[in-house]
């Protein structure tokens, strides 16, 4: 008996030992606590990156004096972040210096889009100073404070002048160059467009007076191209 409770004795000892041993690999108090976190890009896109289907101008038969009347074109935010925009108008004619083409635009920022003949309205208002001789200045103060114009609606116009015309023509150092005039506007306020924004813009084009025989049977070319960039500070257009 004797030998059995000393066998006994030390087997419990044994185990003890072995559960003792173990205890310094658990933790009965326990805590954790970790953080995750994620970030979506932003878009930007203009009009989905797709060529606007809307023709900027249509027109044939056109004499010295006449002025051809363009079509609305929309630019439309279809990203979800702000951007601003760089317009690049270029005209080229196929037979003759393009300087004599006079090229008048005017641009809607507006945040509902408005049906066509809301938009023809507000362009005759602008063309009521405008074709009476009065400067693309003072047809927009016109507009403005038109009763055509909705609030909210901002709008901007501009020209080529013949000067500028020329002195583009001037700088050009082949045939073809004299050909093409480049008019670039756009990057500032008006041009930057909120995701919920757009811009309505229109251009006429004129035939100046001066323009001779040499433009008899001319083609004339327009082609406005639409850039957009991010607004901070630094970002650049795409080359």
């Amino acid at each position: 008996m004797k030998k059995v409770q000393k066998a006994l004795l030390a087997t419990s000892l044994a185990g003890a030992l072995a559960v003792s041993a173990g205890y310094g690999t658990y933790s009965w108090f326990t805590s954790s606590t970790k953080a995750n976190g994620n970030i979506e890009n932003g878009t930007l896109s203009v009009n989905n990156g797709e060529d606007i289907s809307t023709k900027l101008f249509s027109a044939s038969k056109i004499a010295p004096s006449q002025v051809v009347k363009g079509d609305v074109v929309t630019i439309d935010n279809t990203g979800n972040m702000a951007e601003t925009l760089k317009m690049t108008y270029t005209s080229t004619v196929d037979k003759a210096p393009a300087s004599p083409y006079k090229i008048y635009y005017l641009a809607f920022k507006y945040k509902i889009q408005p049906d066509k003949d809301e938009i023809e309205d507000w362009r005759m208002e602008w063309e009521k100073g405008f074709f009476n001789g009065n400067h693309n200045e003072q047809s927009m103060q016109a507009l403005k404070k038109s009763k055509a114009l909705p609030k909210g609606v901002k709008v901007v116009t501009g020209e080529v002048t013949a000067e500028e015309a020329q002195a583009m023509s001037t700088l050009a150092k082949t045939a073809k160059a004299n050909n093409t005039k480049t008019f670039k506007f756009g990057n500032d306020e008006f041009f930057t467009l909120q995701e919920d924004e757009y811009i309505g813009i229109v251009f006429d084009v004129k035939l100046d007076q001066k323009a001779g025989n040499e433009y008899q049977g001319a083609k004339y070319d327009g082609t406005l191209t639409v850039q957009a960039k991010q607004t901070d500070t630094g970002a650049k257009y795409k080359e």
